[in-house]
């Protein structure tokens, strides 16, 4: 008569521990229950077991419970192309990393053939697989077209969380939660520019700071928050810089040169339009920023007048006028 099988030992927690480690995934309980032959009533003790070591800390659980070490990504997310290291290998980072330390390194597969090459800033969809101590492989799943959604708001310090950005545009009713390592060493009250990262079902959404715009409340910030929520163009097209710089001094002709009289301009003591105070200018310096988009400057047809509503007027704000082709300036005051 056959002796029946003897039913193999439950695991230890280190052993667990170990499998958890060793694997490039995080694994639920089906794999582990598999891997360590576990089987019948078995599996409610491997539950309980399981269990106690999330409790512990030594692991998380992710998207579907599944368990990896403390601060894994999970097998999917989306990575953001951040640049290629000396070796030639495309690094990426994680687009959602709540946590303040520094995320993992990633090093992105090469793409299939006839697939165009990541760029620096590209997002895509990745399936990771972790090689080593904060070092994943990811390989594309897919590239994720369009621009992230970009936000102005004031940032707030969130004590042992890092801040919250709450947007200046009244439409926007919910605020955005930003993990101090992606603060950018933005202050407390300061106007930021913030990319939104990913959305939760549940919670706030997270974003990071891309740009410190100033002191909320100074006199240029009101300029700054119109140019970006209502998405005017703060600089020329390259051809057109191209075309700038390239052009030749205008001849007088006919024309009378002003740019050596001096002029008196007189502005009240609370102007904040006005690029200037009381006190004498040359007449040159004294004309409003001009746009190469002039006829006397640029030829039609040319890439400076093909975009006239790209950046065919100068965006003025108390203290700067954006853009400016200043190498035109001279030539366009002599008239």
């Amino acid at each position: 008569m056959r002796e029946p099988k003897k039913k193999p030992p439950l695991p230890s927690k280190q052993q667990i521990l170990d499998f958890i480690r060793n694997s490039p995934t995080p694994v639920g309980k089906r794999e582990i229950a598999r891997a360590f032959n576990v089987a019948g009533g078995d599996r409610i003790a491997l539950k309980a077991m399981l269990k106690e070591i999330a409790a512990e800390g030594d692991v998380e659980r992710g998207r579907g419970r599944r368990l990896a070490p403390p601060r894994s990504l999970p097998e999917t997310t989306v990575v953001q192309i951040v640049g290629i290291d000396p070796d030639g290998e495309v690094l990426a980072r994680p687009v959602a990393w709540a946590d303040d330390s520094k995320p993992p390194k990633i090093l992105m597969a090469p793409e299939r053939r006839g697939t165009p090459a990541l760029a620096e800033g590209d997002r895509v969809l990745a399936r990771l697989a972790r090689i080593g101590p904060n070092l994943y492989e990811g390989r594309t799943i897919r590239q994720l077209a369009g621009v992230p959604q970009r936000i102005v708001g004031i940032y707030e310090a969130v004590p042992g969380v890092g801040g919250r950005l709450r947007p200046t545009d009244r439409r926007i009713k919910t605020e955005y939660r930003i993990a101090a390592a992606d603060a950018g060493d933005a202050k407390p009250g300061e106007l930021v520019l913030a990319e939104v990262l990913h959305t939760h079902r549940l919670g706030l959404l997270q974003a990071r700071v891309v740009e410190r715009l100033g002191r909320f409340g100074e006199a240029k910030t009101i300029s700054l928050i119109s140019i970006h929520e209502h998405d005017i163009p703060t600089e020329f097209p390259r051809a057109a810089l191209d075309l700038a710089a390239a052009a030749q001094p205008v001849l007088l002709g006919d024309r009378t040169d002003l740019r050596q009289v001096p002029l008196v301009t007189i502005d009240p003591d609370d102007a904040r339009d006005h690029l200037t105070k009381t006190r004498a200018i040359p007449a040159a310096s004294a004309c409003s920023s001009p746009s190469p988009m002039s006829p006397t400057m640029c030829a039609p047809a040319t890439p400076s007048t093909a975009r006239p509503r790209s950046a065919a007027t100068p965006s003025i704000s108390p203290t700067a006028s954006y853009p400016c082709c200043r190498r035109s300036c001279p030539p366009a005051c002599a008239r």
